[in-house]
């Protein structure tokens, strides 16, 4: 029977780490922290790129980072919140961000943003900004209009 030495060869020039190699070079706490921290850090990129599916949950969350619900739990009370608090201010910075930079009806901001119903939807918005979608919308183009005042003649139409 012949061996191939290319295999004895590769592993003569990278030699395997030992287990009191591999120990050293481990922290205190095995890669925990660490784990959840890059837990928490993907789990955050899939609510920043799927906010917008009314289906997205703690279960879905999960699946999606391939880790168990109560890892994901973990990971986000280390960060110091909750999958849902989080998922919700995502939403909510999101809608205020349609809110004041388009036109869109509210009832379609409100699919874009992963609700359902636009009561739903309306409820949780006053919650979190203290206004209705509509009121506040129109706070915040006040707002605007207060920071960059029209020009005469330029930008609004002017009453010649």
């Amino acid at each position: 029977m012949s061996h191939d030495r290319s295999c004895y060869d590769f592993l003569a020039m990278n030699p395997l780490p030992t287990t009191r190699q591999l120990a050293e070079g481990r922290s205190k706490d095995k890669g925990g922290r660490t784990r959840r921290k890059v837990v928490y850090e993907e789990a955050m990129t899939v609510i920043e790129r799927s906010y917008g599916d009314y289906r997205l949950s703690v279960d879905g969350l999960s699946q999606r980072v391939f880790v168990s619900r109560r890892q994901l739990q973990r990971a986000f009370t280390e960060a110091g919140t909750s999958v849902q608090e989080r998922l919700h201010a995502v939403r909510m910075q999101h809608a205020g961000k349609l809110l004041r930079e388009t036109s869109l009806p509210v009832s379609e901001i409100t699919r874009m943003v992963g609700y359902r119903h636009s009561a739903q939807f309306a409820k949780a918005f006053r919650r979190y900004y203290g206004l209705a979608p509509t009121q506040w919308r129109k706070k915040a183009l006040r707002e605007n209009d207060a920071r960059f005042p029209a020009v005469k003649g330029v930008g609004r139409l002017s009453a010649a």
